[in-house]
């Protein structure tokens, strides 16, 4: 009996031993795994945390959607809107104040004589497909560029040869000086594409951004986190864009909470969502630039250098910006804020009605007839300001206020116009005042001489500088007559973050965006 109780006894501390070792290696193993999970990923708790704020953003665009996703080909600004930077890469790219920065390329240098661009490229890049991008594919790219012409292809100079010395360098070699080149490759024309991909880029897309293009539609386009994402990854793992047909319909949305951001909005839209609950509105800066254009075409009144200075005196740009709802700042030439050679040219023609009146003495009573003055109907109030100011230099205005914008630039086009209130919103247009043949039929060789002098520049401070000489030049012969830049507007939830401001009728790029 007592042998039996030995050996029980033995056998009760054999299986306390194992149920002993079984719990340290399981601790241990607990304990293994929290440390590779803290080395190698995040902490449970962070962990936890980027779960729950991984979230879906819509967002409303009024306007209408790309027809194509193909970025290469596909006209209009919306495309680039919604892609670039998002799905598809360049080279280089821009901040939101339009200054250029690395991205596919983390640096660059320009020979002395800028005729040689050597970039070095990012290590370790791939596409959302998993294919690897190296300089191979930027060779390739470019060169597809300019053999099938695609959208900024003619942005991109005279190139002389494009190589790639080893995987991680490009050098563009030009015959010619083009100080917009590191521009151009922040643009379309700056975009990497998979050499090894047959995909059609009408229907899907393959770039190295941190979205794909899940599904497109012609009112949405769904965008979804690229997981493999070779830099930092998007902070919302889906985004949809959706497309309205008019500003009152996106305002409908927005109220009713179905978008968590609206642009571009009208500064009274702007305002009339900033009263609604949970709803901020904003502004930044765009490229538009709100202006008097002068038609100098020689069956014009305003062909004489005399009558255009003298109309720019009567008319106080100043008080036109201040009032303006949807004015940044007074500009006074035709380079905006955020574009190269910004120079504040708005005291070039200080408001001054008696010295307009003088040069108006200058001309007989009957010598310049009854001016036409086109305005669109959001302007109006503008139109019928300017109209009283050049009255009182004893000229007649017939005020014609058109239904839309689009059919003043068409009015302007025909030539049918001595002045016309409009806006001009591409990047570097100044140079359409080169052109004699233009909407605005302005010749001067001074003018010509020093836009040339600029193209011509070798490094940019010398480009900028040139830039500012060119747009006073054609500022001080009075060319036309630039009021002020125009804001952005946009609405957006109090719960959204990480949204751009500046130039989102171009770009918005939708990494950082979230709900918090």
């Amino acid at each position: 009996m007592e042998e039996e109780n030995g050996r029980e006894a033995k056998l009760k501390a054999e299986i306390t031993r194992w149920l002993v070792f079984f719990g340290v290696a399981i601790m241990l193993s607990v304990m293994t795994w929290l440390g590779w999970s803290l080395t190698n990923r995040k902490n449970p708790i962070t962990s936890f945390t980027t779960l729950v704020s991984d979230s879906s953003v819509a967002i409303g665009i009024q306007g209408s959607a790309p027809e194509s996703l193909d970025i290469r080909s596909e006209q209009g600004t919306a495309i680039e809107q919604a892609l670039l930077e998002n799905v598809y890469e360049t080279l280089v790219s821009r901040s939101e104040t339009n200054k250029l920065q690395p991205s596919i390329a983390k640096s660059w240098q320009i020979s002395d004589d800028g005729l040689t661009y050597t970039f070095t490229l990012n290590t370790n890049m791939t596409f959302a497909n998993g294919h690897k991008l190296d300089s191979s594919d930027v060779v390739w790219s470019l060169q597809n560029v300019i053999n099938n012409n695609y959208v900024g292809a003619d942005q991109l100079g005279d190139l002389k040869e494009i190589t790639n010395p080893d995987e991680n360098t490009v050098v563009i070699a030009l015959n010619q000086p083009n100080p917009r080149l590191l521009r151009a490759l922040s643009e379309r024309a700056g975009i990497v594409y998979d050499e090894e991909s047959k995909a059609n880029y009408s229907k899907k897309s393959v770039g190295s951004g941190p979205f794909t293009v899940a599904s497109m539609s012609k009112s949405q386009i769904v965008l979804q986190r690229n997981d493999s994402y070779w830099g930092t990854k998007a902070a919302a793992s889906q985004i949809t864009l959706y497309y309205y047909a008019s500003e009152d319909s996106l305002v409908s949305a927005m109220e009713a909470k179905k978008i968590s951001m609206a642009l571009p909005l009208s500064a009274s839209a702007a305002d009339e969502l900033n009263q609604q609950s949970g709803i901020n509105s904003d502004s930044g800066i765009s490229f538009d630039k709100v202006m008097l254009a002068f038609n100098n075409g020689t069956e014009s009144p305003f062909s004489d250098e005399q009558i255009r200075k003298m109309t720019r005196y009567a008319i106080d740009a100043q008080s036109i910006a201040k009032d303006a709802p949807d004015a940044y700042s007074p500009l006074g030439g035709p380079i905006s804020p955020l574009e190269d050679g910004y120079e504040d040219l708005s005291e070039l023609f200080p408001y001054n009605l008696e010295q307009g009146q003088q040069m108006r003495s200058y001309f007989g009573a009957s010598y310049i007839a009854d001016i036409d003055l086109l305005v669109p109907k959001k302007y109006e109030q503008i139109g019928n300001t300017v109209k009283s100011a050049i009255e009182q230099l004893n000229i007649g205005v017939n005020l014609e206020v058109l239904d839309s914008a689009a059919q003043v630039t068409e009015r302007m086009n025909a030539g049918t116009y001595n002045v016309a209130l409009t806006t001009m919103s591409g990047e570097n247009d100044a140079s359409v005042f080169t052109d004699g043949q233009s909407m605005f039929h302005f010749e001067n060789g001074d003018a010509q001489q020093a836009y040339a002098d600029a193209m011509a520049a070798t490094n940019d401070n010398d480009y900028q500088d040139r830039m500012r000489t060119y747009a006073r030049t054609v500022s001080e012969n009075a060319a036309s007559d630039w009021l002020y830049t125009r804001k952005n507007f946009i609405a957006a939830s109090d719960q959204l973050q990480g949204y751009q401001k500046n130039l989102t009728d171009r770009l918005l790029p939708l990494s950082r965006i979230k709900l918090h």
